[in-house]
């Protein structure tokens, strides 16, 4: 009988690449679930394959566990529950966080490349050597090549390197003979190279996928760059990053083939273990119990009483980034008379900008532009791409803009790093525009009162308005900094959300519309006025756009929400002052250091993003006003009872906690192995044109976070890695009916990728969904004695890091 058939090259390779995450350009700044390609599997299996398939961290090692056991952040009980949960003896767990016992290990499952293994042998370095020439010419045809990166002429990526490595003599020197005239003779077709190499490398048919796997953790930056493109369009076909497969299994066959094995004798290799991920899972699973008690028992009951609410004084909606918390907290402290609320910073317009003849989406990457604006003026000259953003941004950009600009940028330099001055981030956050109505050019009539409703709908704003609603978008502030379109948004490619709220608040002033929302039940008083603004989250300032155009009548109500906006403000940067290590600053000059923090060039912290988030709360306000959430929290309103078909649950579920997810595991790759999943030290860091950056002088393109967005300047972990724990104030049932219908999310909640809990909206009890076994309810009880001796906010907050796990124990077993 015939063996049965090897799998298709090419459908081995579709499964193999679509492990691999996508990754933005650094203007569209995105953040990215690292883990993407694996959350069909559950966490720790996932864990498991990322470590042996490409050598990357998935869990912290057990020495982190160990220090916040030490600290308290693991309690007696959660310990229990979760030894239960993982069918762990208690005990066992006990003894190795005491170091009575020594941390279970198992052998590495890794399928190591032709090029590791003769290094290992040899005493060579010929796996760096190959990625580090891959790399340059990715580089170089990412950067020549045009938006969909094929180089003049129709050229792909496998065939332009072909015809490159032909001619060129670098790998040949440095020792694979002949390796140019190798290359000729390689196949046209990427697809048959790989299986052609496969069956010349004799990889058995049970270790190609991982072998596949292996050679793309090689050039990981530059494979999520190039697996964008298909990943966006939704497309099968894979493009770009199949072929850089087929460049990597090719080149690494060619050490086997033609490297000279020199005078070294083979050095006998012991065999490497790596922590068992089971019972990292089950530490896991009990540090975050330590987190999840204190923060169900934090909630306020819910409202008893019936009566009619006084009208408030001002309604102000913020963006659900954790950053907007604290000033959210410290703005209702301002007055009773003060409503806040939380809404994905785009306001639900998925909006396509124009100005400059460039588009951009102003929304979640999850979701497509359903509209577009053009800007109607000319641009603030601030915000305009301009001669100098172009030498910044273009390929080889160090060299022409020092040649170009040399003299007089190093004055501009010097200028910034000695006076610090009030400069906005953002340029269109002033630019003019108009909504058109046109077929093709900006929002009919009909289409802005379908806006408003939903909008209005979604965000519960259906009734009970104030004279003046704040709708206020969010953006960051970083000098020198590539990564600076991170510190906006995380959600919308790298951009804040001034030109969103301004567009909504320009839409729902409109008096048609107002009079097209009625007709539909959402009666908005006529003398409510919608103002936008935006939270600078850099320096904690909130500044109001287009203030000229505000009628007189509300001035009075302007001027109040300035003076309560600038306390907040004030009260917020003093919250936050320890974390940047300016807590012995007075708070009246904390303004100003921050404001010279943002534009000296040489601060590698500015501030530190959505670093320690660790919830996403869709729940009443009333139920968590007041309650320090320490910033770790995305908050996004909800209301159940205005909800029967549980549309806006949907909406909420699928979206922005989909999308909290993504930049939670971003920031859990990011610190637990900042050397796959990060962007390594900022110092280091050298710009590949705009499409991201390397570590020196060459290598892999990086994805992730820099070092310093997740590490404290003493080496220890700023960001604690934990999973984001999603509160929904709901029925179980009625959750259980939004899981059953979206197979996506219901994939992340039984996976274990998300910890769901469900919070009564009649009394005070909380569900926890257990994967695999459905609700269970939790006790109110501490389930972590030490934390509940503790404050709320100190519990919540989690502790100090500092002094907790460095980054060169975390890396030992």
């Amino acid at each position: 009988m015939m063996a049965q058939a090897v799998e298709s090259t090419s459908s081995l390779v579709a499964r193999v690449c679509a492990y691999v995450p996508p990754v933005w350009d650094l203007p569209n700044y995105v953040a990215v679930n690292p883990f993407l390609g694996f959350t069909d599997r559950p966490f720790p299996e996932a864990a498991r394959a990322v470590s042996d398939g490409i050598g990357a961290g998935g869990l912290p090692p057990v020495a982190f566990y160990r220090e916040r056991w030490a600290q308290g952040a693991i309690g007696e009980e959660a310990l229990a529950d979760a030894a239960l949960r993982m069918s762990v003896e208690p005990a066992y767990l006990r003894d190795i966080l005491s170091r009575r016992v020594a941390a279970p290990v198992r052998p590495d499952g890794a399928v190591l490349s032709v090029a590791e293994r003769w290094d290992r042998a040899h005493q060579t370095r010929w796996a760096d050597a190959l990625v580090r020439s891959i790399a340059r010419w990715c580089s170089v045809y990412a950067s020549a090549g045009s938006s969909t990166w094929s180089l003049p002429g129709g050229q792909g990526l496998y065939e332009s390197w072909r015809e490159a490595e032909s001619v060129d003599r670098t790998l040949e020197i440095a020792g694979l003979r002949g390796w140019r005239e190798w290359v000729k003779r390689l196949p046209d077709s990427p697809d048959v190279a790989i299986g052609q190499i496969l069956d010349r490398s004799s990889i058995a048919a049970e270790d190609r996928e991982p072998y596949l796997y292996r050679l793309l953790g090689g050039v990981y930056g530059w494979a999520s760059f190039f697996r964008r493109p298909a990943w966006e369009a939704g497309s099968v076909e894979l493009g770009l990053i199949a072929e850089l497969l087929a460049i990597r299994a090719c080149a690494d066959a060619a050490v086997a083939e033609l490297a000279r094995p020199g005078k070294v004798r083979s050095v006998p290799v012991s065999p490497r273990v790596v922590e068992d991920e089971a019972i990292r899972y089950a530490f896991h699973e009990a540090l975050e119990d330590g987190y999840a008690a204190p923060l169900l028992r934090s909630f306020n009951p819910p409202p008893t009483s019936m009566t009619a609410e006084q009208r408030p004084g001002v309604q102000a909606v913020f963006c659900i980034d954790v950053r907007s918390e604290p000033l959210r907290r410290h703005l209702e402290a301002q007055s009773d008379t003060i409503r806040t609320k939380g809404f994905a910073g785009f306001f639900g317009v998925c909006l396509d900008w124009q100005t400059d003849g460039v588009s951009s989406a102003r929304c979640p990457v999850l979701l497509k532009p359903n509209v577009s604006i053009r800007a109607s003026g000319p641009r603030d000259a601030r915000g305009s791409p301009g001669a100098i953003k172009y030498l910044q941004g273009a390929p080889a950009a160090s060299f022409s803009f020092v040649e170009t600009l040399g003299m007089a940028y190093g004055v501009g330099l010097a200028g910034d790093a000695l006076v610090a001055m009030p400069v906005r981030a953002g340029g269109d956050s002033t630019a003019p525009f108009d909504f058109g109505g046109d077929a093709g050019r900006g929002i009919d009539l009909e289409t802005r009162v379908a806006l408003g409703c939903g909008i209005l709908t979604n965000m519960g704003l259906r009734s009970g308005f104030a004279p003046l609603v704040l709708l206020c978008g969010h953006e960051g502030r970083s000098a020198n900094n590539p990564h600076a379109a991170g510190l906006d948004c995380g959600a919308c490619g790298g951009h804040g959300g001034s030109i969103n709220a301004r567009v909504v608040a320009a839409l729902l002033n409109d008096p048609a519309v107002r009079q097209g929302v009625r007709s539909q039940g959402i009666d908005v008083p006529d003398d409510t006025l919608f103002v936008a603004g935006v939270h600078d989250t850099s320096v904690d300032q909130v500044c109001l756009h287009d203030k000229s155009t505000l009628p007189q009548s509300h001035a009075t109500h302007v001027k109040r929400l300035i003076d309560w906006l600038a306390q907040a403000g004030e009260a917020t940067r003093a919250e936050r002052a320890g974390a940047l290590g300016l807590d012995a600053t007075p708070s009246d000059g904390l303004e100003r250091i921050m404001e010279s923090r943002a534009r000296d060039w040489s601060e590698v912290r500015p501030e530190w993003g959505l670093a320690r988030n660790a919830a996403f709360i869709a729940a009443r306000r009333t139920r968590t006003r007041g309650v320090d959430l320490a910033g770790r929290t995305f908050l996004h309103d909800y209301d159940c009872s205005a909800d029967p078909g549980d549309a806006v649950l949907t909406l909420i579920l699928t979206a922005p906690m989909v999308v909290a997810s993504w930049i939670n595991l971003q920031y859990l790759g990011s610190t637990v192995d900042n050397d796959v999943f990060g962007a390594g030290d900022k110092a280091l860091h050298n710009r590949v044109g705009s499409l991201g950056v390397v570590l020196g002088n060459g290598g892999d393109l990086r994805t992730g976070l820099p070092l310093q967005s997740v590490h404290a300047a003493d080496g220890t972990w700023f960001h604690e890695p934990l999973r984001l724990q999603v509160v929904v104030e709901a029925a179980p049932e009625r959750i259980d009916r939004v899981l059953a219908a979206q197979p996506g999310v219901r994939e992340l909640v039984e996976n274990g990728w998300v910890r769901l809990f469900a919070l009564s909206p009649d009394d005070e009890r909380t569900w926890r969904r257990v994967p695999d076994q459905g609700w269970e309810l939790c006790p109110r009880e501490s389930a972590n004695p030490s934390a509940g001796e503790a404050s709320a906010g100190a519990a919540l907050a989690g502790g100090a890091l500092a002094g907790g796990v460095s980054a060169t124990e975390a890396s030992q077993p």
